[in-house]
């Protein structure tokens, strides 16, 4: 079990929030917060056990394996608990919803190649005390979730404008020695920066997501996807991939080789997610319509095509 990480100093207690990392592989706490922030994201309900429980089973959980990951994801601060009688309640607490609304609007614009490279860099050196390593590891982790690698030590690169963000970051960590600066491409001498990263160890990842979803977008164009499968395919999908952002830097078009595969997965994560959303729902529906019935009408499908809007509109 991860112990959530001990309140530092000056930094800001929604980083301190410890979500389970993205996997290669399911995770039951992983896809428990998929399908949360799937379907609920927008709504502050508290939404029974025994839904989560039921709606989990939809995904091939065992009742005993979400009771572990539901207090796991609490003790982590993701989730909020709370208590009606004999029925326990969960919700998203607010310092997890202000990082997972970042995280959903970067996930949905990963891959995206419409977004033109400008030619310059984004660069970033800061020094963190040895003693605070516990600062300095959750540190690169958040910029290496950015697109960030590390050129030469605490010196950080990315092709993305991310400078006023990444001074916000430093802030909420309490980071106070760093510089952070654009260079342009064209006046670089020495080592290549694209070359902090190596493009092929993260080019073949995409190929099991293709593989396994391209038959689904097949049969979603036939119409033959049941509601119970369009839930199951849909979360599947999102928590796949929610886990490239780890392991592939989002690097600019102009700095891959033609016909890279992200772009193709991205296609069919647009095409998949937005499109499964009105049977999920009608299947979410069907199950709390069982479970909970005061909570008719709370799920709202997110969209990765129009940001974190909900695909439908009716009532958000």
């Amino acid at each position: 079990m991860s112990e959530r990480p001990a309140s530092v100093p000056g930094m800001d207690p929604d980083l301190a929030i410890d979500f389970p990392r993205p996997l290669k592989g399911p995770s039951t706490q992983h896809q428990l917060v998929t399908l949360l922030v799937d379907y609920w994201f927008t709504s502050e309900e508290w939404l029974p056990s025994r839904l989560i429980a039921a709606l989990a089973a939809g995904l091939g959980i065992t009742g005993s394996a979400t009771a572990t990951a539901l207090s796991r994801l609490a003790s982590r601060g993701v989730l909020e608990q709370s208590s009606a009688g004999r029925t326990s309640r969960y919700r998203i607490t607010q310092g997890a919803r202000n990082r997972l609304r970042q995280g959903f609007a970067q996930v949905s614009a990963f891959g995206e190649e419409s977004r033109h490279w400008d030619g310059n860099w984004t660069v970033i050196a800061f020094s963190i005390p040895e003693t605070s390593r516990d600062v300095r590891e959750m540190f690169r982790s958040r910029l290496r979730w950015r697109g960030f690698a590390p050129l030469f030590g605490a010196l950080w690169v990315s092709p993305r404008d991310h400078s006023e963000e990444l001074e916000s970051t430093c802030m909420g960590y309490g980071v106070d020695e760093y510089v952070i600066f654009r260079t342009a491409e064209s006046s670089l001498r020495g080592k290549r920066l694209v070359e902090a990263w190596s493009p092929q160890e993260f080019k073949e990842q995409y190929r099991p997501f293709t593989e396994k979803f391209t038959p689904w977008a097949e049969r979603l164009d036939a119409g033959t996807v049941s509601p119970a499968e369009a839930f199951r395919v849909r979360t599947e999908l999102m928590d796949a991939w929610r886990a490239f952002p780890w392991s592939d830097p989002d690097l600019p078009a102009e700095l891959l080789p033609e016909a890279w595969p992200r772009t193709e997965a991205r296609d069919l994560l647009v095409l998949l997610y937005d499109g499964l959303a009105d049977g999920a729902t009608a299947y979410i529906e069907e199950v709390v319509a069982r479970e909970a019935p005061e909570l008719a009408g709370t799920a709202r499908a997110l969209s990765v095509a129009s940001g974190s809007k909900p695909v439908r509109g009716d009532g958000v």
